[in-house]
Formats: C-alpha cells, structure tokens, sequence
C-alpha cells in the first residue's frame, strides 16, 4: 500500500513538474550574442599550421543575436512588417516580366492565353531561391516561368523587427501568345 502511495505521488509530481518536448522558449526574452571578428586569411592558416599565438581573439559584445530558427524562418508576406520588393516597384516588374518572357513557336500556334501561378522565396540577401509554379500551361510555360525567375535582379528582402528575413511571395503572370 505504502509503494502504490509513493508510486502515484512520485508520476503525480513528475506529471506536474517535468517537462515536454513541446516546450516553448519566451519570445520576450531578449538574448545576447558573440560578435565574432573576422581573422585574416594567413592567421588562419598559421592556427592551422599550429600556431595557436598568432591567431586574432574573439570579441564578446552584446549584439542581437540570429538565433538558427530565425535563420531559416520563412515569412508569409500577409504578416511582416516590410514586404519583399523587386527593385523599382511592381510596375517595373511587370515590364520585366514582359520584356524577359520567351514565346515559343509552340505557344504561339496554339495560341495561348492563360495564367501561370509561382512561388519563390526572398532570401535575406534579396535572391531568389524553392522557385515552383504551382500551375502552367503546358508548352514549356513552366521552364519559361522558372528560368525567368532565375535570371531576376536581387530583390529588396523583407524585414521583421528591423532584420531582414526570409519571405515567401506568390505571383502570377499572365500571358497571351496571339500578341505576339
């Protein structure tokens, strides 16, 4: 009897007390980080030769600090604070978009008009990378509307809090063969 007590008092407390893996960190916690100053090319290479003395010591500062998860978070651009932008305004991507679209001979007999719908991600550096078409059209408009996004300038990044992140974008083209 006095086992079974102690027992359920012991997975009654620990039930209480103990933790899961759903713990989620304070995000008004404010973290501090190791500001790391960059080290020559020949000190390096001296440390790795084995010359620990000449190596440049490593500054601890209080800076905000990039935590990995913030790294690798993608925003949805309904919910940031500045939206990712192709540089000089969305007019200017279209007229880009216009210039840079190659129409096939495929696309021009069969006359086609129709939408194409991509997403992409803006990385924090304002490239373009996970560029997919969620729908084409047929006749090569999915490669087209890749490679066009491949070869875009570095777009303007979304920011959060003052950092720039990653953003998710959707767009969709419009395309009409038989102007062409």
């Amino acid at each position: 009897m006095k086992n079974n007590f102690l027992l359920i008092a012991m997975l009654a407390i620990t039930c209480c007390f103990g933790q899961t893996k759903k713990a989620i960190s304070n995000p008004k916690k404010v973290s501090k980080a190791v500001e790391v100053k960059e080290i020559p090319y020949e000190e390096r290479i001296n440390y790795i030769k084995g010359d620990p003395d000449n190596v440049a010591t490593l500054a601890v500062e209080s800076a905000p600090i990039i935590r990995e998860e913030d790294i690798n978070t993608i925003y949805n651009t309904a919910g940031i604070e500045v939206k990712p932008e192709f540089p000089g305004g969305i007019e200017k991507l279209i007229t880009f978009l216009s210039r840079n679209f190659i129409y096939t001979d495929e696309m021009k007999e069969a006359e086609l008009k129709g939408r194409i719908f991509v997403t992409f991600v803006v990385e924090r550096d304002g490239s373009l990378t996970d560029i997919k078409v969620l729908r084409g059209l047929g006749f090569g408009t999915v490669v087209e509307a890749i490679q066009l996004f491949k070869k875009m300038p570095k777009w303007l990044p979304g920011e959060q809090n003052g950092k720039k992140v990653r953003c998710s974008y959707s767009f969709t083209i419009t395309i009409d063969a038989t102007k062409q």
